[in-house]
């Protein structure tokens, strides 16, 4: 069995994928990758870009055995946090003109509802 067949076979089972699942995500057929891993076939590379795509698996580890499995990449929790730190202004002031009671429509057959909602709307405007 060759290097690339055995890191196929290591990445296949670290993320839990049967040889058909590898298969059907590639557009192939179970026994290509049956025979890629046994090392009866060349493992076409350029095939196993779904794979790349959906568990960011790294081609440096798959074909050379360089780096890790998976792509270094940063926390998008981590990079979003800090760029909203960014953009936190001053909160003093009130974002938005309290509501008043013009919405309500007295006129109209809901106008128990309209009152009962002006207190939440007023509410979740504060938020």
């Amino acid at each position: 069995m060759s290097p690339v067949a055995e890191r196929l076979r290591e990445f296949r089972a670290a993320v839990g994928l049967t040889q058909r699942e590898v298969a059907s995500l590639c557009g192939l057929g179970k026994r290509t990758i049956i025979y890629w891993e046994m090392g009866e076939r060349e493992i076409k590379c350029t095939k196993l870009v779904p794979l790349s795509e959906e568990y960011d698996l790294d081609f440096n580890w798959l074909i050379l055995g360089k780096g890790s499995m998976f792509n270094e990449m940063a926390d998008p929790a981590v990079v979003e946090h800090e760029e909203q730190d960014d953009e936190i202004e001053d909160t003093s002031q009130p974002i938005v003109e309290p509501v008043d009671q013009q919405w309500v429509d007295t006129s109209q057959p809901f106008q128990k509802e309209q009152e009962d909602v002006l207190p939440l709307i007023q509410r979740l405007r504060r938020k």
